[in-house]
């Protein structure tokens, strides 16, 4: 019979209680290590996620893309710590669209901000997402990692474009999608930020950026639910772990 066990949180000193259906044994640092590490394999650990928004929707239009800093919390809600260092994966966008029209299937491909009138470092694209007018649509991502203190150029581009590293490609994919947007602030929006009204990425709207919400989470870290037979195993080998130490 497989004996039943209970692992209690670890506590940070040299010899901690095994809990079985057997009497209970100490086990040692090592054995600590050991059941620490099946604990991960388990799938315990989990990422730390972050979310910035902007302001809600005052006005709406057909717009090319927008650029802002996700960790600015000047002008977006965020709880990105103030002191963050480091970089983030971009998971997903949600835009609001506008309230009426229609725009074509699109993607937002992601660039970092150098300037006006050209495209940064290209960093990647999202899945392609449809338009249905009034909605939160969402934008996932893939291997994105951004500084989140820095700007980003975020562009709508068509859903047939496979080659997007240069200011020409992105021009001959570019397009335009029905969103809501805000000037929401205290103030004007810095330099660099703001909603593109055309390709060319000279020209912008005001002090209007989209109503957006990115959703970042920590690279190399990743929220899992354990397969049942992984589990399984997990639990056999700290029985395992008990029976030994009964021996």
């Amino acid at each position: 019979m497989v004996a039943q066990v209970w692992l209690p949180t670890i506590p940070p000193y040299e010899e901690v209680a095994l809990h079985c259906t057997v009497p209970t044994y100490i086990i040692n640092t090592n054995m600590k290590k050991t059941i620490i590490a099946l604990m991960a394999l388990a799938g315990v650990a989990a990422a730390d996620t972050y979310t910035s928004s902007t302001p809600d929707k005052n006005n709406q239009g057909n717009y090319y893309g927008f650029t802002l800093a996700p960790a600015n919390a000047t002008y977006l809600t965020t709880d990105i710590p103030a002191d963050f260092t480091g970089l983030l994966n971009l998971d997903s966008i949600t835009i609001q669209t506008r309230s009426g029209g229609s725009s074509d299937a699109a993607r937002v491909a992601v660039y970092e901000y150098t300037g006006d009138s050209t495209t940064g470092v290209y960093l990647g694209v999202s899945e392609d997402a449809s338009f249905t007018a009034d909605t939160a649509v969402e934008f996932s991502f893939d291997a994105i990692t951004i500084d989140p203190t820095k700007r980003y150029q975020f562009l709508f581009v068509n859903t047939t474009a496979t080659d997007l590293a240069t200011f020409d490609q992105y021009k001959a994919a570019s397009m335009t999608w029905g969103v809501a947007v805000t000037n929401g602030f205290s103030g004007q929006i810095p330099g660099g930020w703001g909603t593109y009204k055309s390709s060319g990425l000279n020209s912008w709207e005001g002090n209007y950026v989209p109503v957006v919400s990115l959703t970042m989470s920590t690279p190399g870290a990743t929220e899992s639910v354990p397969e049942p037979a992984t589990a399984t195993l997990s639990l056999l080998a700290l029985a395992g772990l008990c029976a030994r130490r009964r021996r």
